[in-house]
């Protein structure tokens, strides 16, 4: 392996020194060669409609690019800024952890694809989306 490619500890240090990141409990709970599985503190203030109470679907989409970029992170020793995102949102994610998982999909010389999903605390899918981010800067691993 690459001395790029970081270990679970040090990306948590990188993932949380993001303030966002950080307020929303992110923390890295499983790390392999194929994915990085990353869980999400539930809070209040998530909520997009008081009567609904479902999450607000911009902290689903950032889960989702956080945890292909932290999957890229893993693999480069960075997170790389992100060029592009799609999220696809499947059901409504009532109050309650999640958890969200990373993949890379490619990674080219200069631009990588990631995806990932984010399932609630019963394992359903909630959202799912796919982002292409810029490498171009960092040295791939071996």
């Amino acid at each position: 392996m690459s001395e790029n490619v970081k270990t679970a500890e040090e990306l948590q240090e990188r993932l949380i020194a993001n303030h966002f990141n950080e307020w929303m409990g992110l923390k890295i709970v499983g790390l392999d060669e194929e994915k990085i599985e990353i869980s999400m503190v539930w809070r209040e203030e998530m909520i997009s409609n008081p009567k609904a109470r479902v999450t607000h679907g911009g902290i689903l989409g950032a889960l989702v690019d956080v945890a292909a970029d932290f999957m890229i992170a893993a693999k480069f020793g960075a997170p790389a800024p992100t060029v592009d995102l799609r999220v696809d949102y499947h059901r409504a994610a009532m109050p309650g952890d999640l958890k969200a998982v990373g993949r890379i999909v490619r990674a080219g010389g200069t631009l990588a694809t990631a995806e990932a999903e984010v399932f609630d605390g019963d394992g359903k899918l909630v959202a799912s989306g796919r982002g292409v981010y810029f490498t171009g800067a960092l040295k791939r691993s071996s």
